[in-house]
This record gives structure tokens, C-alpha cells and sequence, in this order.
């Protein structure tokens, strides 16, 4: 649901509880947003530097990417998983 917001505001207006709670609604419903929006840049920061390190380094034909947050899609053949820091160990 979006923000009511309301601009008619007077200077002798009363400010009631559900102006009250439909300022913090308002805030908590932005602050979850931009934790959404916090999380889906730096997943595409990570994307952009893996793109842009495979074209300076001519690596054009097989790009991908792992963050190995877990194994869940990984088969590990060689090494060992470092779950504490999240990374292989070949």
C-alpha cells in the first residue's frame, strides 16, 4: 500500500493518533524498501565488476557467478567450503 500523504495541513490543525500512525507506517514501509533496494544494488555492483573484470581480462564466452552463500548448487570436487567466510578453499 502506498503512502497517504496529506498537504492540506493547517496551522491550527490538531494532529490526531492516526496521523501519528500513518507517519510511521509510512516510515517503516520506507526504510523496508530501501533495504530491498540496499540489497538488489549491491547484487548488481557485484554483476557489473564480474561482467566488466571478464571483458578487460577478454574472458567473454563463459561468464558466471557464485557468491557461495551456500553450496546449495555447488557440487565441490576438490577443497573445502569455509563456511565461516563463505568461500572455497582449493
Amino acid at each position: 500500500m502506498s503512502y497517504d500523504v496529506r498537504l492540506d495541513w493547517k496551522f491550527e490543525d490538531d494532529i490526531t493518533e492516526n496521523d501519528v500512525n500513518r507517519w510511521e507506517k509510512g516510515i517503516a514501509d520506507a526504510h523496508k524498501l530501501l533495504e530491498q533496494h540496499t540489497v538488489a544494488i549491491a547484487a548488481l555492483q557485484i554483476e557489473v565488476q564480474t561482467v566488466k573484470d571478464a571483458l578487460f581480462n577478454n574472458f567473454t564466452g563463459n561468464v558466471f557467478f557464485e557468491n557461495f552463500v551456500t553450496l546449495n548448487d555447488v557440487i565441490l570436487t576438490e577443497g573445502w567450503y569455509d563456511e565461516t567466510n563463505k568461500r572455497l578453499v582449493v
